[in-house]
């Protein structure tokens, strides 16, 4: 069985600290699931090693990993990582995952 695949934004600093304890309720958080497929083609285009070079994040497969500083928001909203060629909507969906974070004042949660 595969692994759910999921990038998630708090809504705000409570629903935050309560996903640090895995206690943040549905309706806090703000998530894009990604199908087996929409992750292999980001994965095979380096969308998240792109991610770690700008961000020195550690996001991997099998792997939790975040996003929380705002100058790091900063620079992938300003970078090209964006603009990788994919065959679907993902990437538009997360943009608006990274522009909801640097809003709210939180971060971007990885797991896979």
């Amino acid at each position: 069985m595969m692994s759910r695949k999921m990038v998630t934004v708090p809504k705000d600093k409570y629903a935050e600290d309560a996903l640090d304890y895995d206690d943040a309720m549905p309706e806090h958080l703000i998530e894009v699931e990604f199908t087996v497929s929409e992750f292999r083609e980001l994965w095979d285009v380096g969308f998240f090693d792109a991610l770690n070079d700008v961000t020195l994040a550690m996001i991997d497969d099998f792997e939790s990993a975040e996003i929380i500083k705002r100058e790091h928001l900063e620079e992938i909203l300003n970078s090209d990582v964006f603009n990788l060629p994919v065959s679907n909507d993902i990437l538009d969906r997360l943009k608006r995952l990274f522009e909801e974070a640097l809003e709210r004042g939180t971060g971007v949660y990885f797991s896979f």
